[in-house]
């Protein structure tokens, strides 16, 4: 990069640090996520809205190629890596053991039903959804999978916030998102290996199945064998928090290497080194801390505000795809999770807000859209209805719980 492409790229990130901090802000104060807000930076900044409005600015500021848009767009990902980890570290493979029966009821038929009507969806809709013969089957699994996804972070948050994180209701939640994000993450992964642009060939769909089984199972065994031992020595030898702080950076990028390097996303790979660091991080929760606040603070503003620059929201939009999509997610998740629940022996009004809290697909829907976009499985259109769809049902989550639940009640549920 030379001297003027570093200034630019440097107005570039503060332009969008700006937008993020400031819009982010204001949806704060009106009681829905940062992320909404941030988003709303990147039309502003995007081809939506500036693009439109002042053309020459947005190229000059926002050029569509060269190595501006090549590093923002590293810094973004890699930036998000960090980020996935900490998404990971709140979901606990000893928290779902204990939980037992009822986690499990819930966490496989409450992904299982929203990942089939995600899939027939296509077939019953392929006009509506805009698949050709040709791209329908890969479509439809991908929709399967982004629907049958929900959002730890933000679940967690509005866990917090309504005073449910340490009740039975909380954990079920949080445990059933094991069951719902390994499986969506693991089945994007097979759908890059298998249709994505470095895809090897077609036809080798059970050999995929079982290299991602086998490199999720292999990293989740390290972090109950190994990494609790490594980080240990870290701590006991190197200076702290900056050592474990190191430590968690350089598992994060291997992990996603190896994902990558296999043809999976490498936002698979953080994600279960995270997982694979639930416990580590229960015990020293101080480096992951730190760690999450800067990505959350600086890179997750970056990302969201990159992706909404990167579409133009408008030229994208189209009012009956997202209402489908966002049809069948509410209908596929609060109903499968119902059901689950009901087998696990809740009663009618646990199992509904356990579906609704469910139901939030929040950072890791839009994430996962934006990966699927980036690698050319999904076209504009279906990017854009997907992130709709994941703010929808995030928004929808806390007042369905409040509604269902009551605030007085919320301590005993």
């Amino acid at each position: 990069m030379s001297p003027l492409d570093w200034t630019l790229l440097s107005l570039h990130l503060a332009a969008m640090l700006f937008v993020a901090l400031v819009l982010g802000h204001a949806a704060r104060r009106l009681g829905i996520p940062a992320v909404v807000g941030e988003i709303a930076g990147g039309l502003l900044l995007g081809p939506t809205i500036l693009g439109r409005l002042a053309p020459e600015t947005f190229a000059w500021l926002f050029p569509p190629t060269g190595p501006i848009t090549s590093g923002r767009a590293a810094i973004a990902r890699v930036g998000m890596l960090f980020f996935i980890v900490t998404i990971g570290l709140d979901i606990s493979l000893g928290e779902f053991r204990r939980i037992g029966r009822k986690a499990l009821s819930v966490g496989i038929i409450g992904t299982l039903v929203p990942l089939v009507l995600g899939f027939v969806m296509c077939y019953v809709f392929p006009t509506v959804i805009g698949v050709t013969a040709k791209d329908q089957f890969s479509t439809a699994l991908f929709m399967g999978s982004i629907l049958s996804l929900s959002a730890n972070p933000v679940i967690a948050r509005i866990l917090m916030d309504m005073g449910l994180f340490k009740s039975e209701i909380g954990r079920t939640i949080m445990s059933a998102t094991l069951v719902d994000d390994l499986v969506g993450w693991g089945l994007f992964a097979v759908i890059l290996a298998e249709f994505g642009p470095h895809a090897t060939g077609q036809g080798q769909g059970a050999a995929i199945c079982g290299m991602v089984f086998v490199f999720i199972g292999g990293i989740l065994l390290l972090g109950h064998f190994v990494l609790p031992r490594l980080l240990e020595w870290v701590r006991r030898h190197l200076p702290q928090p900056a050592g474990s702080i190191s430590c968690i950076a350089l598992l994060a990028l291997l992990g996603a290497a190896g994902s990558e390097y296999l043809g999976l996303h490498s936002f698979l790979g953080s994600f279960v080194v995270g997982i694979a660091l639930a416990d580590v991080y229960r015990n020293h929760p101080k480096p992951f801390e730190i760690i999450g606040d800067f990505s959350y603070a600086v890179f997750t503003p970056i990302f969201f505000v990159s992706m909404a620059i990167a579409a133009d929201f408008v030229k994208g939009f189209d009012l009956w795809l997202v209402v489908l999509i966002t049809v069948v997610a509410f209908v596929g998740k609060i109903c499968g999770v119902f059901i689950g629940g009901k087998l696990a022996g809740m009663d009618n009004r646990q199992a509904l807000a356990v579906g609704c809290g469910l139901n939030a697909r929040g950072i890791l829907g839009i994430v996962m859209a934006a990966a699927a976009y980036d690698a050319e499985l999904i076209d504009l259109r279906l990017f854009v209805a997907c992130v709709l769809m994941s703010v929808i049902t995030t928004m929808a989550a806390g007042p369905a719980l409040h509604v269902i639940l009551g605030r007085r009640d919320a301590a005993r549920a």
